[in-house]
């Protein structure tokens, strides 16, 4: 009977001192450091595209929290998820595991990671793209240009061509004529594809079997402002601005311009197109605002290019127009008034008054 009571007792006060893990321990915010492991929809990512990334733990009920992700989804500088956390009652290394999934915005979010001693010791994120009318496979089916300028309302080419004054309006139409004349004479751009995929990549049948690209560059999608959103990460533009700067006469020729600083620094930057869906096709389109905050940076070679403009002599482009057929068009009498006329164009795209846009039409791939 003693042994029994004792038993009891023993069992009683092990029970008694046995209590579930202080999960408040591991509330409050996570950095990404140089150990950090970051995967998206299952591949390794370079920790410079993150690297101001983060997340915060905040307790619910239970194991129930909520960690709110933040620069780590493309588009959304903070998503809140719903999750779960699990761990040790003494806060460590090893840390809290937490894991939940969320459909913000037109996507959903899936995130599993471990915390460290502040830090992220690893995170998954995988997401798919809900929006619709996006993903799938497209080809190249029109294209089509906008431009206007107040000064720029009617082209006077009476020194090229006696007596021919053009509204923009019109050399608009005779453009956007051109490019669907180029585009309907080309059957292989039906054979051509761009993909936007269910994980939010940016493919193509060009890519398809190369792994390096596959997941080079993500998109991500607004439906509610209607924009189409590509992301050029930091990293990809480390590689490619070496290979630029490796090209000694193109360095030599943006240094000349003043625009050395364009593969300086590099930093992931986002292009916002907007988006629209007509029946079964879908269209992008870039406009001016894109341009605009860039323009000051470009004042400098733009003033670079009309000043090379202003002094060409007719020599000096003779034997180009000979190679393009122009030496009838272009002579030494009315070169001078040709000269204006680019400059005025050149001093239009960059002087922030003009109003402009190229939008791609896209149909769905036969395969």
């Amino acid at each position: 009977m003693k042994k029994i009571l004792f038993a009891a007792a023993s069992a009683l006060l092990i029970f008694s001192c046995t209590k579930e893990p202080d999960l408040t321990v591991y509330e409050g915010s996570y950095t990404v450091d140089s150990k950090t492991v970051i995967t998206v929809n299952s591949h390794n990512v370079s920790l410079s595209d993150y690297e101001n990334a983060g997340i915060t733990i905040t307790l619910s009920d239970g194991d129930r929290c909520e960690v709110t992700l933040t620069n780590f989804i493309n588009g959304q500088p903070e998503v809140k998820v719903p999750a779960t956390i699990s761990a040790p009652d003494t806060k460590a290394a090893a840390g809290a595991v937490f894991s939940g999934s969320v459909s913000s915005g037109d996507r959903t979010v899936n995130v599993e990671g471990v915390t460290a001693d502040g830090t992220i010791a690893s995170i998954n994120i995988n997401e798919e793209i809900t929006a619709e009318g996006i993903v799938g496979r497209w080809t190249l089916g029109s294209a089509s240009i906008t431009f206007s300028h107040p000064d720029l309302e009617i082209i006077d080419l009476n020194s090229i061509i006696p007596g021919l004054t053009l509204p923009m309006s019109t050399v608009v139409e005779m453009v956007n004529a051109m490019i669907a004349q180029s585009i309907a004479d080309d059957p292989s751009l039906a054979e051509t594809y761009i993909e936007f995929t269910s994980d939010g990549y940016i493919s193509g049948a060009e890519i398809q079997n190369d792994p390096e690209l596959q997941h080079l560059l993500p998109y991500y999608v607004n439906s509610g402002e209607g924009i189409f959103g590509v992301c050029l990460r930091k990293s990809m533009l480390e590689q490619l601005f070496a290979q630029l700067n490796g090209i000694t006469e193109l360095k030599e020729m943006l240094e000349f311009f003043g625009l050395g600083f364009l593969t300086e620094n590099p930093v992931s930057t986002t292009i916002p197109l907007s988006y629209s869906i007509n029946g079964t096709g879908l269209s992008l389109t870039a406009d001016q605002s894109l341009a605009d905050p860039y323009l000051p940076m470009f004042a400098e070679a733009a003033a670079t290019i009309n000043s090379l403009i202003a002094d060409l002599e007719y020599e000096d482009v003779i034997e180009f127009l000979y190679m393009n057929g122009l030496e009838t068009l272009i002579t030494p009498d009315n070169l001078p008034a040709v000269k204006g006329l680019v400059i005025s164009l050149i001093s239009a795209l960059t002087d922030g008054q003009a109003k402009y846009s190229v939008t791609v039409g896209l149909n769905p791939y036969a395969a």
